[in-house]
């Protein structure tokens, strides 16, 4: 059976008031695990989820809504892995064996088990920085957006 992407648990409270019972803006689980894995990907920020909490599968696909970024989203994983290993783009055994780790074009994500691991340990490194960031919980969809997006534009700058 495949890895699934993974939720912790106090991402769902943390997002409690803003998520897609209240304001039908935010549609899925995938909408929360993409905020986190951006922002942990951004931040190169990562850890295992299952060490830290209580996590739970919540899909073994790519929603609709971001199927046609998945290649997107794979690519930012990847840099982000090579990044993180210290290895450049110019050193193609590395970069060829670092591929192979992650992406399995066979299954239905384009990833493989670890591929897989690894973003939801970028999640879950996102989630722990968001709420390091924000310091308390959102209460509303557009103040959480405004935020998150200049602390996305931060960490993507560097600063």
């Amino acid at each position: 059976m495949a890895k699934s992407f993974q939720l912790r648990l106090d991402v769902d409270e943390w997002f409690s008031n803003i998520n897609k019972g209240k304001t039908q803006q935010i549609k899925t689980d995938f909408d929360l695990y993409y905020f986190c894995l951006m922002m942990g990907l951004a931040t190169k920020s990562k850890n295992n989820p299952s060490e830290r909490c209580q996590c739970r599968d919540f899909i073994d696909y790519f929603v609709s809504d971001y199927k046609n970024q998945r290649n997107l989203i794979i690519g930012l994983l990847f840099r982000a892995e090579l990044e993180n290993m210290g290895i450049s783009l110019d050193e193609k055994d590395a970069t060829k064996k670092q591929l192979l780790k992650l992406i399995d074009p066979s299954s239905q994500t384009n990833l493989t088990d670890e591929g897989i691991d690894k973003m939801n340990a970028y999640a879950s490194g996102g989630f722990d920085y968001l709420r390091e960031k924000f310091g308390s919980k959102p209460y509303h969809l557009e103040d959480f957006l405004q935020s998150y997006v200049k602390i996305l534009r931060e960490a993507i700058d560097g600063r």
